[in-house]
């Protein structure tokens, strides 16, 4: 078995940094709707930039919820960095809207262990799983749509800064 920091170290599709709260801040200060776990005042902080479609990042997963469960004083800032096509761009979508009915954690790991074709039967499964409204969930993805846009937007640019690329390789 891997340890977290084996598993980090090996995974290509997702960055992920741990840092203190007042280098996080900026991520906050935009007002995007960034979905997140673990308490807000929490000094370590870890970023994780994941593709629903990703093999590498469905692996971290379930270590990363270890290292949650372990950790409980650590928060995890989900950033949904949608690299691998249309599907991962409307799993992201759905993911950051879930967010909005306070339900990101269930559904991000409900998408997680569906199959990554990520078709919208496969989405609504999984929104059905996490307990989504999914009224609800198509009204906010409708209403909310610049924001969400707009979290994309900045956590690409986020993930570039920090070196990070889009790969044109699938790595399903």
């Amino acid at each position: 078995m891997r340890t977290f920091t084996q598993t980090l170290a090996a995974c290509a599709m997702m960055l992920t940094g741990a840092c203190s709260n007042a280098d996080v801040q900026p991520i906050f200060s935009n007002g995007a709707d960034v979905p997140a776990a673990g308490p807000r005042d929490s000094a370590t902080v870890v970023s994780v930039f994941s593709d629903y479609r990703c093999g590498h990042c469905r692996a971290f997963h379930a270590v990363l919820e270890d290292f949650r469960r372990d950790n409980p004083d650590v928060r995890i800032v989900y950033r949904d960095w949608p690299v691998l096509g249309a599907q991962s761009e409307q799993a992201a979508r759905w993911a950051i809207a879930s967010a909005m009915q306070g339900r990101h954690a269930a559904f991000h790991d409900a998408l997680m262990t569906t199959p990554t074709a990520m078709s919208a039967n496969d989405m609504s499964q999984a929104a059905k799983r996490a307990g989504l409204d999914t009224d609800r969930l198509h009204r906010d993805l409708d209403t909310r749509r610049g924001a969400i846009s707009a979290t994309l937007r900045d956590t690409d640019a986020l993930a570039r800064s920090y070196g990070a690329r889009r790969s044109t390789k699938q790595w399903l």
